[in-house]
């Protein structure tokens, strides 16, 4: 096990500053790094930290970032989700890590979950820079997820997102919705999701639970799984049997696009259970056997 230190980061991106965490393990050699963020709505210390301390602790180094708007980077409005800015953000950062001296560049992993998922696994299917990916239960298709959503919210959610979307380009304020709720118009209208929310905030950082409206159009629009073929580094990817959020066809339709490249598993879990308890250990276990299997610490 390695001793490491944990660094404080600001990378520019565009007119805004992208803030993260650096942890460094104290090794003889330089190590391989795994950049991480978090899903929908979510900040970097939202259960993040637990695996960014494993893998430091395994000799990896680790950076783990705020999307522009989000946590400790800059932007405005406040936690807006932009799916082309959070993109962006993710070159920015592959484009950082890939140029700092104390690492080793040709072992660059991304690493993401749910949301950010389908973002590395967008950057594998375009970029050369990239060695491994470990995607937890991606959003690869959000014309199928879509389908999950409740019909008779439906038209509401999408009025209200276009009517944010229009009151944008004058310049009023954002119509917001939140993300999880009980018995009212949101994002995931699940139980298990509102539950899973409730179990990964954390109290000691501001978030309100509510974002911009006008990503709404945009999550139904965007689907990863048409690239994936182009995909040709290895793929860790852990799928939930009992996801909510993301239809399990889908997640096997995604792996048989990835193959030969992917290490496709599936658990008895539901879309949250990967951050609590044994199913966060037997993530983590199979997480170090395919880096060292792919990148190794030496």
């Amino acid at each position: 096990m390695h001793a490491y230190t944990v660094e404080p980061l600001y990378v520019k991106s565009g007119q805004d500053v992208i803030a993260a965490d650096f942890y460094r393990p104290k090794t003889e050699h330089k190590p391989g790094v795994i950049i991480m963020a978090h899903g929908l709505a979510c900040l970097r210390q939202f259960k993040l930290i637990q695996f960014a301390k494993r893998y430091a602790q395994a000799g990896y180094a680790v950076v783990l970032f705020d999307y522009r708007y989000w946590g400790g980077s800059t932007g405005r409005p406040r936690e807006l989700v932009s799916l082309q800015a959070q993109l962006d953000d993710w070159h920015t950062m592959l484009m950082h890590v890939a140029q700092r001296k104390s690492i080793d560049n040709r072992k660059i992993v991304l690493w993401g979950i749910s949301l950010s998922a389908g973002y590395v696994l967008e950057m594998a299917s375009e970029n050369k820079n990239i060695q491994a990916v470990m995607a937890h239960n991606p959003f690869v298709d959000g014309a199928e997820s879509a389908k999950q959503y409740p019909l008779q919210m439906l038209s509401k959610a999408l009025k209200v997102s276009s009517q944010d979307y229009m009151g944008a380009k004058v310049g009023m304020l954002p119509r917001t919705l939140p993300i999880v709720a009980e018995n009212e118009l949101c994002f995931v209208p699940t139980a298990d999701a509102y539950q899973g929310y409730q179990s990964i905030i954390h109290p000691d950082y501001y978030w309100s639970g509510e974002i911009p409206a006008r990503v709404f159009f945009n999550f139904i629009r965007y689907r990863p799984i048409q690239n994936l073929r182009r995909i040709a580094v290895p793929v860790l990817y852990i799928a939930s049997k009992n996801d909510s959020l993301i239809p399990l066809e889908i997640s096997r339709e995604a792996a048989t696009n990835i193959a030969p490249y992917v290490e496709y598993h599936e658990w008895e879990m539901q879309h949250f259970d990967i951050y609590h308890g044994k199913w966060f250990e037997k993530a983590v276990s199979v997480q170090l056997e395919f880096l060292n299997q792919h990148i190794g610490v030496g």
